[in-house]
């Protein structure tokens, strides 16, 4: 074990000494803590796969490094091991903090599913969809939600089964979205001439999933779902239950599953209570020149996509407009704190991304301490990455760029789109998506608990984010279990 020099260790010991979060130090310091419970954890030893330290009693260390990308490596009996990824830059002193948060080892019950024939795995592709509460004013997205799925057909050589089945999904508490939006009464003006309750993609809140476009799953695209139950009961987290039968009929098995959208766009927060959705559009005449009020008034209203190009529904928009996601960046980046409501939210990014009660970044991340900012970067900087060439939606934070590469996405492939590609077993190669076994983007399993006062009772908003695990796995966690799909077959790590 390489000893850490002089002039860090005792930074650490006057740092760590006045409870100072991160040690600082000439390489990599951090501090290690239970996920669980975000007590301190000591004696964790963290290694760069040369030279190693130990966590102190606060939970602290450090590392001299040279400039350099370092893939980390921390274990400590009783919990999972764990890597991250750092990169140290050349400079006098340049610290570079690498927190840990750590899942106590698991894996001890029963697994219900070896007592089925078959296993669901489905997901929500993005873990959260914004929706409108009314789209008199104008239209930034319509209402759509996408559902994935993938049916294993369990044994000692378990095979997804893709061929003469049936694979249904419905809400029951969410049959007709028309009680509580106005979406379909504005959509020709948008270009969406669609029946009411029918999607921008044709697609209706319950009915048959499809096949995808890499054959090896089924997906319904476009599910035009609000965050509000047929009672009026607000719930951006809706429960689906996806169904797979037979031919003839007979039912093979069913699962739970979230398809979350939310309305909690705050605009509010600094466009005023009263009528945001009009202040919003006479700020953009007066800044761009446009006749947005007056068209309004007359009835006519935009879809912001129509001038601003967005990838999220695949409008082109116009030439010499920035797009959407610039657009709002881009301008809004120095107004987080142009009102105290604005400032003083919990994150700047839920001043516009759904919110302080929908709390739409809740997977393991989140859990670990990371926020929005970790993985995106702050509005500066997404401004900037999208004015060098990013395209919005279809190039986004990888995986691998903090993971190690057993975790890392499909070559130029996004997150939701990519499949195992490393399994210990050949045969699993190639055929289950990450978001399978890990969960959607934001809902990474395991989720923190989203609670919130619905008609003056608190309650778990996003309880059946972890049904899948629960029903086949019996916790909370990630798939990791091999029995979930085999029978017979000793544990295994699914990555190599």
């Amino acid at each position: 074990m390489k000893k850490l020099s002089r002039i860090t260790s005792l930074l650490i010991v006057l740092l760590t000494g006045y409870g100072v979060e991160s040690a600082s130090a000439l390489g990599i310091s951090g501090i290690v803590r239970d996920i669980a419970t975000k007590a301190v954890i000591p004696g964790a030893v963290v290694s760069d796969g040369t030279n190693s330290t130990t966590s102190n009693s606060k939970g602290a260390y450090a590392l001299d490094e040279a400039p350099g990308r370092y893939t980390l490596t921390i274990t400590k009996s009783g919990y999972l091991t764990t890597t991250q990824r750092a990169t140290v830059r050349a400079g006098a002193i340049n610290n570079v903090t690498v927190n840990w948060a750590l899942t106590k080892s698991y894996g001890t019950q029963a697994i219900p599913a070896a007592n089925m024939q078959y296993v669901i795995l489905a997901w929500n592709d993005l873990g959260m969809h914004c929706d409108q509460d009314d789209y008199s004013y104008f239209g930034v997205l319509p209402p759509f939600n996408t559902l994935h799925a993938q049916v294993i057909r369990r044994g000692e050589d378990a095979s997804l089964a893709n061929n003469g089945i049936i694979v249904t999904y419905r809400f029951p508490k969410k049959t007709n979205s028309a009680l509580h939006t106005n979406f379909w009464t504005y959509a020709p003006q948008f270009g969406w001439n669609v029946p009411t309750n029918v999607g921008i993609t044709g697609t209706r809140l319950a009915g048959r999933m499809k096949r995808d476009a890499k054959g090896l799953g089924w997906v319904a695209e476009g599910i035009p779902i609000t965050p509000y139950d047929d009672d009026g009961t607000w719930n951006p987290y809706g429960t689906a239950i996806i169904a797979v039968r037979d031919g003839a009929g007979t039912l093979l098995q069913t699962a739970n599953v979230v398809a979350p959208v939310s309305t909690e766009m705050l605009c509010s927060n600094c466009h005023g209570t009263t009528n945001p959705q009009l202040d919003i559009l006479e700020k953009h005449d007066a800044l761009s020149a446009t006749t947005l009020v007056a068209d309004q008034a007359q009835g006519i209203v935009h879809l912001c996509a129509e001038c601003h190009a967005d990838n999220a529904i695949g409008a082109a928009g116009k030439p010499g407009v920035p797009n959407l996601s610039l657009a709002m960046h881009n301008f809004h980046k120095d107004k987080m704190t142009a009102t105290s409501v604005a400032a003083g939210m919990k994150s700047p990014c839920y001043n516009c991304h759904p919110g302080l009660k929908t709390q739409c970044l809740r997977g393991i991340m989140m859990k670990a301490g990371k926020t929005c900012i970790n993985c995106h970067g702050g509005m500066t900087a997404m401004a900037t990455s999208i004015q060098n060439g990013r395209q919005p939606w279809l190039e986004e934070p990888r995986c691998g760029a903090c993971h190690d590469a057993k975790h890392a996405e499909n070559a130029n492939t996004l997150y939701r789109n990519s499949v195992l590609t490393n399994a210990v077993d050949g045969d699993m190669k190639n055929i289950f998506y990450c978001e399978a076994c890990h969960n959607s983007t934001h809902a990474e399993w395991t989720t923190k608990n989203v609670t919130a006062n619905v008609n003056g009772v608190l309650k778990t908003l996003n309880a059946a984010d972890s049904a899948i695990p629960r029903k086949f796995q019996g916790d909370n966690y990630w798939i990791w279990n091999c029995t979930v799909c085999h029978n017979g077959i000793a544990q295994k790590p699914m990555h190599k």
